[in-house]
């Protein structure tokens, strides 16, 4: 009888665990996408600004938030689909850190950047 209790508790307490690592991924995955949805309009608009371009985004990538607030935003510019453009976004901020891509694009930037 006691041994059934001693697994019953090690069976809830190991449910206890699993829900909170999972509420946890959960968290974690909401606030990213939060993250990149309020750093996709101020990356469209800093390109439409200094490029004179439309960017149309696809995808994200994170860098560890535990070495910096930076997440890269990826996509093109309308008419160029097969040639990636990405915006570094610091979404702490709320700005755009750097833009990379091919170098005819990067050379289309006004103003010249020193």
């Amino acid at each position: 009888m006691k041994k059934k209790k001693v697994w019953g508790s090690i069976l809830i307490l190991l449910s206890i665990l699993v829900g909170i690592f999972c509420y946890m991924q959960y968290t974690a995955n909401t606030e990213k996408e939060a993250y990149v949805q309020s750093g996709i309009p101020i990356g469209k608009e800093y390109i439409k600004k200094y490029y004179n371009a439309d960017f149309v985004y696809q995808n994200n990538e994170f860098i560890g938030s535990y070495v910096n607030s930076t997440v890269y935003l990826r996509g093109y510019i309308k008419g160029h689909e097969g040639q990636i453009i990405s915006i570094a976004y610091d979404y702490k901020t709320k700005e755009v850190i750097d833009v990379s891509g091919p170098a005819w694009f990067i050379d289309s930037r006004n103003p010249k950047k020193n």
